[in-house]
């Protein structure tokens, strides 16, 4: 809300890739990064479906799309509250790591107790990667924020729920089953990468990863002393 009480419009992008197309959406009071990925023959990947559900359903009718699935980089509530109306509208599956089931079952880990919302979530094991889906995107397993956080990882980009952010920042591991040794191992994995990747995050603006990769290296020793 501005100062003046009127709801801000938010923001909508669109980014193309070989063969995809990425929507990201802002939604929900921490403004969520939801991204609708769409490849040539219009079936679309449901990423992160935090809040809005109405919305999102709106703009997948928009972009002409045929929802495939949803897929979640991990289970806190800002990132899945929308699931549920979602699947009201389509019938497709939810998909998440194996690591990250405990999370979405327990409203209380999945902080949306927090926020009064009483969410139980089930979701089917994500594969290695999703050609399957018709989308050749490689599932990264980037433990630290929560035990099954993933990354999804494409021709030159990434898309990296709350593992790393532009700026430098990372994911909050003060957080139930939070753990910043991991996150450490995580953030390594991803400084191997490719410099040129555009990365998307679960908040905030896309950057490229090898502008930001000094600025990791840098906090690395702080996670691994848990000063993080």
């Amino acid at each position: 809300m501005n100062k003046e009480g009127k709801i801000k419009k938010k923001e909508l992008t669109y980014s193309t890739t070989k063969n995809i197309t990425i929507t990201r959406l802002i939604v929900g009071p921490l403004e969520t990064n939801c991204y609708i990925l769409q490849n040539s023959n219009r079936d679309a990947l449901i990423v992160d479906p935090g809040d809005e559900g109405e919305r999102i359903v709106a703009q997948i009718g928009e972009l002409g799309a045929n929802p495939r699935a949803i897929i979640l980089t991990h289970g806190h509530c800002d990132h899945i509250a929308a699931v549920p109306e979602i699947l009201e509208k389509f019938s497709i599956p939810v998909f998440a790591h194996y690591d990250e089931h405990a999370i979405l079952s327990s409203p209380d880990k999945n902080l949306c107790a927090t926020f009064g919302i009483e969410l139980s979530l089930r979701a089917k094991e994500i594969p290695a990667d999703l050609r399957e889906l018709g989308f050749p995107l490689k599932v990264i397993h980037l433990p630290g924020h929560t035990p099954g956080s993933i990354g999804l990882l494409g021709d030159g980009f990434l898309i990296s729920g709350d593992t790393i952010f532009a700026g430098g920042g990372v994911g909050r591991t003060d957080v139930p089953s939070g753990d910043s040794e991991k996150l450490a191992k995580s953030i390594k994995l991803l400084l191997n990468l490719d410099d040129e990747l555009i990365v998307y995050p679960g908040h905030g603006g896309r950057f490229i990863l090898g502008n930001e990769k000094k600025k990791l290296r840098q906090i690395l020793p702080m996670l691994i002393d848990g000063l993080l």
